[in-house]
């Protein structure tokens, strides 16, 4: 063969090759995915990039999804303002008003699962309440952050989008209420928030990490058991009343975080 056709060969198979290959995201269906917003760190705003003190809860669902590079590759997304407040001041309104839109959205054969923004102060107090009362075996996943989006090094960007993957994977279902923090995957049940500051402030000492998301790339190696997850078509009744539920556990009220 005649080096100038060879070349001509050569470069019509590398052109065919990369036509037909698709960036990622692309040739697939993303799956549909819900953030409910409920304020805290997360979206919280301070008067300069090292300022300790800031306001919780100041960024809308929308404004935190715009600000997170490749988050939309991940799923499609739709946002929805349940409340904007620290989470020391959640309140047993918002949490009833929570699980319920939980509720209503995981019935949808359209919604593949739910992310919820809240503040770590109430975190695990929210995430085993819904951990109770949630009714499908659809992913749910808290995420939060312990710097605001003004600071330097913000950690919630990171985190909303290991959030967003978690909640995407197909294999995140049937493990009960997740939480998401500094890329460690948490069960609802054993959680617990050991310092006001620190970004690795959760750990779950007693049943272990459910799993690592790491860039939205997930590992999962415990599927926490317990709880009350009940099917989509299950007869069975919601334990109680949601309000029997919350007074049996006390929140804490530490520092805005």
């Amino acid at each position: 063969m005649r080096p100038r056709l060879r070349f001509s060969v050569v470069v019509t198979v590398f052109l065919t090759i990369g036509l037909s290959q698709t960036s990622p995201g692309q040739g697939k269906e993303l799956p549909n995915i819900v953030i409910l917003a409920t304020g805290g760190t997360i979206a919280g705003t301070a008067a300069s990039a090292t300022q300790a003190s800031y306001t919780s809860g100041a960024v809308t669902i929308d404004a935190m999804v715009a600000a997170v590079p490749g988050l939309r590759e991940l799923a499609n997304l739709k946002g929805e303002q349940i409340a904007n407040v620290g989470s020391q001041d959640m309140t047993l309104e918002i949490m009833l008003t929570l699980a319920k839109r939980i509720n209503a959205l995981l019935t949808q054969q359209d919604i593949d699962g739910v992310v919820v923004t809240h503040g770590t102060d109430t975190m695990e107090e929210t995430a085993f309440f819904l951990n109770l009362v949630v009714k499908s075996t659809k992913p749910v996943v808290l995420v939060g952050s312990m710097r605001p989006s003004t600071a330097v090094s913000a950690d919630g960007p990171l985190n909303l989008f290991d959030a967003v993957a978690v909640a995407a994977d197909p294999k995140s279902g049937g493990r009960g209420v997740l939480v998401v923090m500094n890329d460690w995957i948490h069960g609802a049940h054993s959680l617990t928030k050991t310092s006001t500051t620190a970004v690795q402030t959760f750990m779950s000492p007693l049943r272990g990490l459910v799993g690592i998301s790491t860039y939205g790339k997930n590992d999962f190696y415990n599927s926490p058991n317990g709880g009350i997850r009940r099917k989509a078509n299950s007869t069975s009744r919601t334990p109680k009343r949601y309000h029997e539920l919350t007074y049996s556990m006390p929140m804490r009220t530490c520092p805005r975080t």
